[in-house]
């Protein structure tokens, strides 16, 4: 079972439905995983699932139940979480977030006032 499944996702400041949202999963279904009624029957899916938290399926598991590494070579799959792909749109959204953080309150209001007007700015309609 997935003993620390709940441990990591609260690591991940997450709740139970944004985690199953994300993973595409039923809330109740995430819900059982939680409370280790069951778990994704296919090995994939726990892969699936550990890559998501970028965490091995040894750390899902917990290391006190066996040696790192050898539920996931049981099962088949690498014990290594997969490298997320970074997208370039999510680099400049993640440097536009820390620009305005540094930002007083004057400049978020120019900001601001600056955005809302090319808004409504008929040319900026996209083909309307």
């Amino acid at each position: 079972m997935l003993y620390e499944l709940k441990a990591i996702r609260k690591r991940s400041n997450l709740s139970q439905k944004e985690a199953a949202e994300q993973l595409g999963v039923n809330p109740g279904t995430y819900r059982n995983w939680e409370q280790c009624k069951n778990q994704p029957q296919k090995s994939s899916e726990v892969k699936r699932l550990a890559d998501f938290f970028g965490v091995t399926v040894s750390e899902l598991y917990g290391y006190d139940l066996a040696a790192p590494g050898v539920i996931a070579a049981a099962m088949g799959i690498p014990d290594e979480p997969e490298p997320k792909p970074v997208r370039v749109i999510d680099k400049r959204l993640e440097a536009i977030g820390d620009a305005y953080e540094a930002m007083n309150e004057n400049g978020r209001h120019v900001l601001h006032s600056v955005a809302t007007s090319l808004a409504r700015d008929p040319a900026n309609a996209g083909g309307e």
